[in-house]
């Protein structure tokens, strides 16, 4: 069986984005359930709530994009795993202005849905 991870990342405003090996985590957008305990066991349940997507990136600092590029506005990212799955990350923004350290930046983008295609 091969494990399933994130391949590739294509911005709709700068293109392929030059992602490290091993250097992006990818969490859906979808639905957190809260437990809460009841009097007796049969009236325990749970609460729901919408959760947003979230995709990290360690990016190599090629010099083609720079952190603020990354920072500047909404975007929407297009997710290829390993196993051949696409997601989407429309109207996606940057959670905090990006860093760049030893040839390598790091981001977060967050997005409200996160559609497979």
């Amino acid at each position: 069986m091969k494990l399933e991870r994130v391949q590739r990342v294509i911005s709709s405003r700068l293109g392929e984005l030059p992602i490290q090996e091993k250097g992006a985590t990818f969490k859906p957008a979808g639905i957190k359930r809260e437990t809460k305990a009841g009097e007796v066991p049969e009236n325990t349940g749970y609460t729901e709530s919408q959760t947003f997507a979230s995709l990290k990136l360690k990016l190599n600092a090629t010099g083609k994009v720079g952190v603020e590029e990354l920072s500047m506005s909404e975007d929407t990212l297009t997710i290829f795993t390993t196993g051949g799955k696409q997601y989407m990350m429309p109207n996606a923004w940057v959670v905090e202005p990006g860093e760049l350290g030893d040839a390598e930046m790091d981001i977060e983008y967050n997005s409200g849905t996160s559609p497979r295609l």
